[in-house]
């Protein structure tokens, strides 16, 4: 049962990318065929953190109407926490669940169960009201980082906005020093409209290399945002091809990169050009990018030079072709993940990459 469903959550919002023997130029169609009756997939989840932590904001301003969605932040908000929590993969999470204005354990840390932290979301008040501590919940959130162990991810809605008290740290800086003392990461759920306000979630989302800010709308409709910082898939297939055109994806090999470098090169933007191109005939798609390096250095260096191998490509994509963020998701692991062995050159090359996976169809 959990092998069928990991199986049709990931052909749903995606059709992975991989690399294959030969030489494939700017890419290759993948059709229909190839997945219902010629592919045979082999997939391994490997997690990419212990513990999650939901900061669920259900303040005054989460009352205020989405645009794109015609309807209020709040209950977006919980529309995509339900949906998030049955696409979490059964790999022996921790997840808590907590309301931050003000502070209250919905869920505290526990081993996660679906049904439970979905259930837990009723605890909330019917309508969104009241003001944001969100340094004072942060303080609080401290207390039960305190207590885990193993890396953790946490979640924070936010538009920016909070109270502020006079000789208090800032939230920016307060997710820094979190960060700093423990092994934790923050994705910040964006939904700020004031400029004093975007300068604080950016803030929140500069705290280490592994947070980032994810804007609301594309958080509600992208999963990989949601799913990205949590696990990678590795994958081993074998395509056939079909004579049927029946459009379902696109592959393109693996782009590389040179020792300590996140810059394109003319043959990465050449098998970008070929992507951008599939997106934008066919508009449900979308690709995500996963950015990776060899093991030479220290840890938290080659998450953030993985970052910004993902991110170059991400904005070659978005500022090239007008791409944007619901359609371009990167995501970032460092050393993990090693398709070649570290101890040789060759592998090393083959490692310092960033794969790329088209969806949607």
């Amino acid at each position: 049962m959990y092998k069928k469903s990991v199986q049709s959550m990931l052909f749903t919002f995606a059709v992975m990318v991989f690399t294959v023997s030969g030489v494939v130029q700017a890419g290759e169609i993948i059709y229909k065929d190839d997945i219902t009756e010629n592919v045979v997939p082999k997939e391994v989840l490997v997690k990419t953190a212990d513990n999650v932590i939901v900061m669920v904001d259900s303040s005054e301003s989460m009352s205020a109407i989405n645009k794109t969605y015609k309807k209020p932040y709040y209950d977006l908000e919980k529309e995509a926490l339900v949906a998030g929590f049955d696409r979490l993969p059964d790999l022996d999470y921790n997840v808590g669940v907590y309301k931050f204005t003000p502070w209250e354990a919905l869920y505290p840390v526990q081993k996660f169960d679906a049904a439970a932290a979905k259930a837990s979301l009723n605890k909330l008040p019917a309508e969104p009201a009241g003001r944001t501590p969100l340094v004072q919940s942060l303080n609080e959130l401290e207390t039960v980082l305190k207590d885990l162990s193993g890396k953790t991810v946490v979640y924070i809605f936010s538009d920016g906005g909070h109270d502020k008290t006079a000789g208090t740290t800032s939230p920016g800086d307060k997710t820094a020093e979190l960060a700093k003392n423990y092994d934790v990461s923050f994705q910040v759920i964006d939904y700020a409209v004031q400029e004093r306000d975007r300068k604080t979630v950016a803030d929140m989302g500069r705290a280490n290399m592994s947070s980032r800010v994810i804007p609301f709308d594309a958080y509600v409709t992208q999963p990989f945002y949601a799913m990205g910082p949590l696990y990678y898939s590795k994958w081993d297939t074998e395509v056939v091809t079909s004579s049927e055109k029946k459009v379902a994806g696109y592959k393109v090999n693996n782009i590389q990169f040179t020792f300590d470098k996140s810059d394109l090169s003319p043959e990465a933007k050449e098998a970008l050009d070929g992507v951008a191109k599939f997106l934008k005939e066919h508009p449900d798609a979308f690709v995500a990018l996963f950015g990776y390096t060899d093991d030479t250095g220290k840890a938290e260096y080659n998450v953030e030079l993985s970052r910004r191998r993902a991110e170059a490509a991400a904005d070659y994509l978005q500022k090239t072709y007008e791409l944007g963020s619901d359609r371009v998701v990167a995501n970032w692991y460092g050393a993990q993940n090693p398709i070649a062995s570290n101890d040789t050159e060759e592998g090393r090359a083959q490692n310092r990459r960033v794969e790329v996976s088209i969806g949607g169809m």
